[in-house]
């Protein structure tokens, strides 16, 4: 009996870890047979440290009677409860482990803790009960069968010490392979999080995006010329130059006569918009500026609870969607989309557990994914598909490069190497772009669907001695190809013959928020009357256009720049400066589209004046930035040339 019990007391102990390493296999079969050696070895290693770790704590919590014990307890049935539930529960939510970039960049401690997840919803409150009812269930089996005698039980006091630090120690494969068991991703990515606030005042992690709690939208009424839904594609790192922005015939030619020859083949008949910029050239920003029609410059409190286009669309009674090949867990972009309502999501770590931390999940994925939910859709919908590929270090299939010579480089010398390997980027993503198309105006809903396409920024090619995006406010980074495609019949003659007539003037991604609102029948609705003082766009569906000035920054609250610069733009003529700069440059995007002849401050009036009331005041160094406005301003830097 004494041997029995024993041998029972052995297996409870080993039950906790044993629960953790079955669980991850029913979880992601699929994904652990995919394991080289290495990563079979390393995820075997952290198995092994999981028996340890959970053992030594569940021993040192058998004890029934004392204030150790209870301690203990506490301790165990926390830390089981959290890593195994919140595990569980993150898991089910994005197809991925909670991780080291999930937590580095969130600012609350307890939310942190819980993964930032919505614990409102069934599954997650299910997944984190359920691991609150197995980690007293463990605890009430230890206290039956095992008896820990006096001078184990005494040294269980100095191994659980030994046991939490060497989980903090225990190097993590938290990324792409995630071959260590989820409780040990859980306990590194906490620890990271401390690591990095309490390095935060040197070169801690920058502000990024946050959890959103948008501002609650009144009951709408949509009343559309005709119904339709609306279709937006954001293409990413797209520039507006390699783009077949207006229709080109016969581009079946190779090379093609642009980047982009699949969209340009699926819509001829699109309205185009050829002066359509970005008001910024990083991606969070970017797509802010395009969801919520408001500048990046608010303060973090109205740029984390303005509505987004998929709230408008809610109130409305319009059904939601939102796909990305994202990989949504880089600087916190999760927090950001989590919680659209939506009938329909899924993120890079949903179309491949792989996904490139950068380029996130093949474009082609995306695709197919949609055109598999679109069946599935109820009318009238909103729907976001949004690219990846575009981005650094890009997606190339030396099969799909018709532009050569392409080469991956960044040797100076080899410029136009470089930029023809981006156009065979564009090229490859452009083709799942234009399967997605044909797709959708193959579906019986399709001729009710009106597409709106942009890209959130564009890319530079040393144009002015940068590579790359968010380094810069010029044409090369915010100038980007849109369009609007629309069936016939779903459009009014006056809407129609507003947007031919916006071809050539100058707009921007708040114009494009704007004309989304009129399409789905919203801009005339009174509901939104409050929130439209906020917006700075107008829609290209109407005859009005934006004429005021239009704030330009990779700084906000959103996303604090690594790489400090500020514009506005106003019509044709824009400022922009750089963190060396002392004062404003100023250009005539028309007669001078390269962006070559600084025209002085002066023939931008009032522009630099209105730049530096809204954004700061020169010299530059003095200018606020995210992280200025909630540390404290930074020391002066010396102006470089």
């Amino acid at each position: 009996m004494r041997l029995l019990r024993r041998m029972a007391g052995t297996c409870v102990l080993l039950l906790p870890a044993l629960w953790i390493a079955l669980r991850d296999l029913a979880t992601r079969p699929g994904h652990l047979a995919t394991f080289d050696r290495p990563h079979v070895l390393a995820y075997l290693g952290t198995v092994a440290a999981s028996f340890v770790f959970w053992a030594v704590l569940l021993y040192g919590a058998a004890r029934r009677q004392g204030l150790a014990a209870s301690l203990a307890a506490g301790l165990f049935a926390t830390l089981f409860a959290l890593a195994v539930g919140v595990q569980a529960a993150f898991f089910s939510f994005y197809d991925v482990y909670y991780s080291h970039d999930a937590t580095i960049f969130a600012r609350s401690l307890p939310s942190t803790l819980f993964g930032y997840l919505p614990l409102g919803k069934p599954r997650i409150f299910a997944e984190l009960a359920l691991a609150v009812v197995l980690a007293f269930t463990l605890l009430v089996l230890a206290r039956r069968w095992v008896r820990p005698r006096p001078w184990p039980r005494r040294a269980t006091l100095l191994l659980v010490p030994a046991v939490l630090y060497g989980a903090t120690r225990i190097p993590a494969s938290f990324r792409m392979w995630q071959s260590t068991t989820p409780d040990l991703i859980y306990f590194h990515g906490l620890v990271s999080h401390a690591y990095e606030r309490l390095r935060e005042k040197d070169d801690g992690p920058k502000l990024r995006v946050q959890r959103r709690s948008p501002e609650p939208v009144p009951a709408l009424t949509a009343s559309p010329h005709a119904p339709r839904n609306v279709l937006l594609i954001v293409q990413e790192s797209l520039r507006h130059d390699v783009s077949c922005n207006d229709y080109v015939p016969d581009s079946e030619v190779s090379p093609p006569p642009c980047a982009t020859p699949f969209s340009n083949r699926a819509t001829p008949k699109r309205f185009a918009f050829q002066q359509l910029r970005a008001a910024a050239s990083t991606t969070a920003i970017s797509i802010s500026n395009l969801w919520s029609g408001v500048a990046a410059i608010e303060p973090m409190e109205t740029l984390h609870t303005v509505p987004l286009l998929w709230d408008f669309a809610h109130a409305a009674g319009y059904s939601g969607a939102y796909w990305t090949s994202q990989h949504v867990m880089f600087g916190s972009m999760r927090l950001y989309v989590q919680d659209l309502p939506v009938d329909h999501f899924a993120v890079a770590t949903h179309l491949d557990k792989k996904a490139h931390f950068d380029a996130g999940a093949q474009d082609s994925l995306l695709t197919d994914r949609v055109l598999s939910d679109w069946p599935e859709l109820r009318e009238p919908f909103f729907a976001v598909v949004h690219y990846s590929n575009v981005h650094f270090p890009y997606v190339y299939d030396p099969n799909e490069a018709p532009f050569q010579p392409s080469e991956f480089t960044k040797a100076s010398g080899k410029n136009q190497e470089f930029f023809n390997y981006y156009k065979n980027v564009a090229y490859l993503s452009d083709k799942a772009v234009g399967r997605l198309i044909d797709g959708v105006r193959a579906a019986e809903s399709g001729a009710r669907t009106v597409i709106v396409y942009t890209s959130d920024h564009g890319e530079s090619f040393r144009e002015h001695w940068q590579l790359g995006h968010t380094s810069s406010l010029y044409d090369e980074e915010i100038k980007v190809p849109a369009w609007l495609d629309a069936p016939e019949g779903t459009l009014s003659l006056s809407e129609a013959a507003s947007l031919r007539g916006a071809h050539d003037e100058f707009a921007w991604h708040f114009d494009l928020h704007a004309t989304m609102l009129d399409l789905m029948g919203l801009w005339d609705e009174p509901g939104l009357l409050p929130f439209k003082r906020r917006m700075i766009g107008h829609p290209l569906t109407r005859p009005g256009r934006t004429t005021a000035p239009v704030p330009l920054s990779n700084c906000s609250w959103l996303w604090e720049c690594d790489f400090r610069n500020w514009g506005m733009m106003q019509g044709r003529m824009k400022i922009e400066a750089r963190e060396w700069d002392n004062e404003f440059h100023c250009f005539d995007v028309l007669n001078d589209p390269e962006e070559s002849t600084d025209l002085g401050e002066a023939a931008c009036a009032p522009l630099p004046s209105l730049a530096r009331n809204l954004i700061g005041k020169m010299p530059v160094q003095t200018w606020p930035t995210g992280k200025d406005l909630l540390w404290g301003p930074r020391p002066a830097a010396s102006a470089a040339p």
